[in-house]
């Protein structure tokens, strides 16, 4: 298997088709990137085709400066962003997760009631975070990114992002203070 310094040579080269293998290396990780943003799956798998339309479309402009899943994770960041600033307002639909829970036996009902009560009240406490902090809570803890990894895809130095992982994890031990 080719390594993507290789792929990615052969790509400026001229050699397009050989961006297929750079989708499916990536097709999952940039899915699940998505589907944190976009909770609607159907919606979530156009924008995952989305990202790599676009990536396919400004692959000239990938400098090599950061690894390319670094890059489509800008990408597909930037365009949940805004497919979420278009959706912003209209009704929600139901999570399918959630609908799934509708239909388990109630001793297992409760414990996922408990889970989902728990899991509902810190996204409420990370939703009243500005989007920076937001952004860099969700990379650093739920996609397990790395100081210098959030860095290359936010744009942002890498002390900018310490400061924002810092103030973040303050607002949110303040707001869980004030809840109890």
């Amino acid at each position: 298997m080719e390594n993507e310094e290789g792929l990615l040579k052969r790509l400026a080269e001229g050699e397009k088709e050989i961006f297929g293998e750079l989708v499916l290396r990536h097709q999952d990780f940039i899915f699940n990137v998505v589907s944190k943003y976009v909770r609607i799956e159907e919606e979530a798998r156009d924008l995952t085709q989305d990202v790599f339309l676009k990536a396919y479309e400004n692959i000239e402009k990938f400098r090599g400066e950061s690894k390319i899943s670094s890059w489509l994770y800008r990408i597909a960041y930037n365009l949940s962003m805004n497919w979420s600033e278009r959706r912003a307002g209209r009704e929600t639909q139901l999570d399918d997760e959630l609908a799934e829970t509708l239909a388990e036996p109630p001793n297992l009902a409760e414990e996922i009631f408990e889970r989902e009560a728990q899991l509902a009240r810190i996204t409420g406490l990370l939703a009243e975070l500005p989007e920076k902090y937001r952004t860099v809570i969700s990379l650093y803890y739920f996609e397990d990114k790395s100081y210098q990894e959030i860095a290359e895809a936010l744009g942002l130095p890498i002390n900018t992002v310490k400061i924002h992982l810092l103030r973040a994890k303050e607002r949110l031990r303040e707001k869980l203070g004030a809840e109890e």
